[in-house]
């Protein structure tokens, strides 16, 4: 750097900069990520007057405003009158937090979530030095009083109705906060690429920087940044939490890459940034095959969703399977014919079940899949093999609680075969169970509490074996009764063998599920279940996916 200087600022003092517009924000610094607990964590940190970092500022003249990031802002935009630019290089997501608490607005942070600043609130009631002060909530009057209230200019007069000793607690809050001093060190140069490596090597010594930031500072001039931002939000809410990586390592695989991860990215743009250099028709290149790529990425979605019953990026066995796919739609251009159509059922069943995209062989899985759809899309005629053939044990060990391409591929199985209510045998609307992560819609056919009364592991009756989707109003009426009780007024209704067969639940009359002793009936019940769910399956591939053991 040419010149370094460090200049100290009360957070008050900050607050006024941010009023004046004097930050920018450059297109190699990410976006805003936190989340409100962070957001409380911050302060919680001010309060205590312990260190939270200094902020590093890149001063440069205003010949450099083409670098500014014009869109996604958490902070005011950058007034042009100010006869310098302040390029915020590391601390904007303190300093967002700062503003917006002052604020109370609610925002969007770069995966989507709501991070709403007036339920950033402070404890007046709490006394204890240990425990946080400050909370993501519901404010509530006299006890979780808003931070945008304490830092409100008319503060006094909003809370009037505070006990003095509260008050009291709200002042030196208040307090606190503004007269809490940040070093800024300013950096003055007009190097670009010296700006670059410093945003990399901080992030990397103080919050880790993730491959894709790293990837996006290299290639800064292609506003790489914005145009995977585009491409994840124009795939819907369900699907925006999709890694950058993701994108990425699509673009790095069609250009010819052959490794994977970010060394396979980095190469790419290694080349590209060169290639800029050397020829600046290369940008419009560029960005014409981005956009095939970014076609093919919502195609490769749209196949996931409708064929495969990939309601949600929760669903999804390996996010590293939509790059693969997206590459298949890039080089075929158009829809699937029947005949790809079902090399592609066998590709997604063996390899989320076969979890191919992950331990050991991943890599040389990834990079053959590349392969065999670059030959599928051009020729046609391409077979997809499979010879790692899963042990069927295997679905009976596989835990419904833990992410696995198994698992995933389980719930993605009954999505696709559509369950039914219980009361009447309609189907149930996809909304109602598309939360992956939500529990209350995934029913152990044989309760846990019978089960764990019985003698059983955790292992054994969290099995998938023992799960099926229900909405959460059926599952708290079923409650922890045995199946043979909660099924038994349903039995004789006309939609009864529609409604298990939608669940793949085994229900003829010998099944375990009918008997009494639980543990004889549950271990029968996980046998025949696993070899139900085991051929339905191969159903669904079209080839043999398991093997005995």
């Amino acid at each position: 750097m040419k010149q370094i200087l460090v200049r100290t600022y009360t957070v008050r003092r900050l607050l006024g900069f941010l009023l004046e517009r004097r930050f920018a924000i450059p297109e190699v610094q990410r976006e805003f990520v936190w989340n409100g607990r962070k957001a409380c964590d911050l302060l919680d940190s001010i309060y205590r007057n312990m260190p939270i970092g200094a902020l590093l500022i890149w001063e440069t003249d205003r010949d450099n405003r083409n670098l500014l990031r014009r869109v996604l802002h958490t902070l005011p935009e950058y007034d042009p009158k100010n006869p310098e630019i302040w390029f915020l290089i590391d601390g904007q997501q303190r300093l967002s937090v700062l503003y917006q608490v002052q604020r109370g607005h609610t925002i969007r942070n770069y995966f989507g979530k709501e991070v709403d600043f007036g339920r950033v609130v402070f404890d007046v009631n709490s006394n204890s030095g240990e425990g946080p002060l400050f909370h993501y909530r519901r404010p509530e009057e006299a006890k979780y009083v808003p931070v945008v209230d304490i830092l409100a200019p008319t503060w006094r007069r909003q809370l009037r109705n505070l006990s003095k000793p509260k008050l009291s607690r709200v002042a030196k809050c208040r307090s606190r906060l503004l007269r809490y001093e940040i070093p800024l060190v300013f950096a003055r140069t007009n190097d670009v690429d010296e700006v670059r490596q410093s945003f990399i090597r901080i992030n990397s010594l103080g919050m880790l920087v993730s491959a894709a930031d790293r990837a996006f500072a290299r290639a800064s001039r292609l506003k790489l940044r914005q145009r995977v931002k585009d491409a994840r939000q124009r795939l819907g809410p369900d699907f925006a939490a999709i890694p950058d990586m993701t994108i990425l390592l699509a673009i790095a695989l069609a250009r010819g890459e052959k490794d994977v991860g970010e060394r396979a990215v980095q190469a790419v743009l290694g080349k590209l940034e060169k290639q800029l250099l050397d020829d600046k028709r290369e940008t419009k290149r560029f960005s014409k095959m981005w956009g095939h790529v970014e076609s093919a990425l919502g195609k490769a979605v749209d196949h996931l969703r409708t064929n495969f019953g990939v309601l949600n990026r929760g669903f999804l066995p390996s996010d590293n399977m939509l790059t693969t796919l997206t590459l298949f739609f890039y080089w075929n251009g158009g829809q699937p014919s029947a005949r790809q159509k079902a090399e592609l059922r066998k590709w997604f069943w063996a390899t989320g079940v076969g979890q191919r995209y992950a331990g050991r062989g991943y890599r040389d899985n990834i990079l053959g899949d590349v392969g065999f759809f670059k030959r599928l899309a051009r020729k046609g005629n391409a077979r997809f093999q499979f010879m790692d053939k899963v042990f069927k044990s295997d679905v009976r060990k596989a835990d419904y609680s833990r992410r696995a391409g198994l698992t995933d591929s389980f719930f993605c199985l009954l999505a696709l075969d559509g369950p039914r209510y219980i009361e009447n045998g309609d189907p149930i609307p996809l909304e109602q169970y598309a939360a992956r992560s939500n529990k209350s819609n995934k029913h152990h056919i044989f309760p846990r509490s019978r089960l764990r009364s019985n003698g059983f592991t955790p292992r054994e009756y969290n099995s998938i074996c023992n799960i099926c989707l229900v909405v959460a109003e059926d599952n708290q009426r079923i409650g922890n009764r045995r199946p043979a009780s909660y099924l038994e007024e349903f039995r004789r209704r006309k939609h009864f063998p529609r409604f298990m067969r939608s669940h793949l639940i085994p229900h003829h009359p010998e099944s375990g599920l009918w008997s009494r002793d639980i543990r004889r009936g549950y271990r029968k019940f996980v046998q025949e279940r696993t070899k139900l769910l085991c051929g339905a399956f191969e159903e669904k591939a079209g080839i043999h996916l398991f093997q005995e053991g």
